[in-house]
């Protein structure tokens, strides 16, 4: 139950206008509100043997998409399920496990085995992208829009946060023949320092039909998630990969960043077997609640350098020896400049595109 706060005592001696500004603020920092989640509740809620069972494969503004042994149904979400103070922007995500009523109303939501979620746009609320899913695939690409290391990172904590395989895809290689050398340079010590995580990366082109079996190979029979940037050709991999139709952009004139076609995550069903999550493209990616130790436990290159501090960030710390081991070249400064992008967001606790939002607000 929400702790209520009492000032009864406090009230006789301070104005009524200072009294309410103060519980306020108490109430605002009260935090006991976000200890009951929709799954605490659901738990409490007795399954109805005539509700039908689905999954949720669209969201869109008329409601919830839920495919029930093949028929897609058009669901509602019951009113409890909306008055529960949670830190989740969204509530139900594509991939839930539901129950739903005669009048198709959602008023169950079963256990999740794992989740891909981001920080929303206001940066106080956790937005789920898809959920029920076996693996990631983090789509980038080599150039326009260019590969950025961090974001991968970033999409590489999310995933081991939610319990799932990340698997890194890399998109639009036939543009390396006319890249120049630092974009070229770039993708080999990429590939180079990535590989060594033990992660599957593929290299392919959507354009030259490069690589197309060995990405169908590994999507046949598992339940996967695209995401990534946008411009760096998600959906185009799908269509070429399975006769899809999806819509497909480009890139923004005189930004080079890539434009949103798809607008709302889908669950697409796979010829020959498997389930794929399609997703908007993003432009900053933010770990929820991104703690120091999830990206100090990430870059475990780092950490197994001797520095003569136990505590250090290798940041400018004497005796550093990450530092020395980039001096030298043995850790590659691509990893360390991943590094201190995802540590500067653990410790002010805000992502890019909130230190941009800021910045313009203040400007």
């Amino acid at each position: 139950m929400t702790r209520e706060y009492d000032f009864e005592e406090d009230f006789h001696g301070k104005d009524r206008k200072q009294w309410r500004k103060e519980r306020k603020q108490a109430q605002a920092t009260d935090r006991s509100k976000f200890k009951k989640t929709d799954v605490e509740k659901k738990t409490r809620i007795e399954i109805d043997p005539s509700w039908g069972r689905g999954r949720v494969v669209a969201i869109s503004g008329e409601g919830f998409w839920v495919d029930s042994n093949g028929t897609r149904i058009l669901c509602s979400l019951k009113g409890f399920f909306k008055k529960e103070k949670v830190e989740t922007k969204n509530i139900l995500a594509v991939g839930d496990l539901v129950r739903f009523t005669s009048e198709y109303a959602i008023a169950y939501i079963e256990d999740r085995y794992s989740f891909l979620a981001r920080t929303d746009i206001s940066g106080r609320k956790e937005q789920l992208i898809a959920v029920n899913i076996d693996q990631a695939i983090i789509a980038i690409s080599v150039v326009n829009p260019a590969l950025k290391p961090a974001l991968v990172d970033r999409y590489l904590i999310a995933a081991a946060k939610g319990n799932i395989q990340p698997i890194i895809v890399i998109n639009k290689t036939d543009l390396l023949e006319e890249a120049s050398v630092e974009e070229q340079d770039r993708y080999r010590e990429f590939l180079t320092e990535y590989e060594k995580l033990g992660i599957p990366i593929l290299s392919l082109s959507a354009e030259k039909l490069t690589g197309i079996d060995a990405l169908r190979s590994l999507l046949k029979d598992k339940a996967s998630v695209f995401s990534g940037q946008s411009g760096v050709g998600k959906s185009s991999l799908l269509n070429v990969a399975y006769g899809l139709k999806l819509k497909t952009g480009g890139l923004a004139h005189k930004t080079f960043k890539g434009t949103h076609t798809t607008t709302t995550a889908e669950l697409l069903s796979l010829p020959g077997g498997g389930y794929c999550v399609d997703t908007p493209g993003v432009r900053s990616f933010g770990v929820w609640k991104l703690k120091k130790e999830e990206v100090t436990g990430h870059f475990h290159d780092l950490a197994e350098q001797k520095c003569k501090f136990q505590d250090c960030q290798h940041i400018n710390e004497p005796d550093c020896g990450v530092l020395k081991a980039i001096e030298e070249g043995h850790i590659s400064k691509i990893r360390y400049e991943s590094y201190r992008t995802l540590l500067d967001e653990a410790i002010g606790r805000t992502d890019n595109r909130t230190k941009r939002k800021e910045k313009h607000e203040s400007d």
